[in-house]
Formats: C-alpha cells, structure tokens, sequence
C-alpha cells in the first residue's frame, strides 16, 4: 500500500504547489483535500484507480448516507412513544 500512499501524495503535493502564488503564499482548506486524498488512496489500493476516476461512487456513497439518517428517523418501534420508568 506504500506506493498507492506515495503517489497519491505526491499527487497532492503538485496540485498544492500549482495553487502558489508568486509570494508563495496560499490559503486553502485541507479537510476538503485530505477527504480526497483518502479517497484516492482508497480507491488506488482497493480498485488500482484514482479517485477521480471513482469520484461518481463515492458521490453515490454519500447520497446514500444522507439517505440512509434521514430513514433512521422515520423508524416506528411500537410502544416507543409511552415513558416507562
């Protein structure tokens, strides 16, 4: 798994440097990048494709997250609503 973690940081690393500007200065939100970055990792050691390539399913993997909270509210347990203590 080392070399799907290398070049998926090296990766990441170019991308980064792109984004400096001549004073070398540069403000960005690494949650957003470090998500992708576990993602490509993922998808490079598991499926041998970057994440770009599987970027759909992991889009489809949070649709149906949110899908799947929004369900869990709506679940009936018969007699939850009476307070027995």
């Amino acid at each position: 798994m080392v070399p799907a973690f290398s070049t998926s940081c090296l990766g990441l690393i170019d991308q980064w440097k792109k984004l400096i500007s001549p004073q070398g200065l540069h403000e960005l939100d690494v949650a957003a990048e470090f998500q992708n970055l576990s993602g490509d990792v993922v998808t490079r050691t598991a499926f041998g494709s970057s994440y770009e390539e599987g970027k759909r399913i992991f889009e489809l993997q949070k649709e149906q997250a949110k899908l799947v909270l929004e369900a869990y509210g709506n679940i009936y347990i018969p007699g939850f609503r009476y307070n027995i203590i």
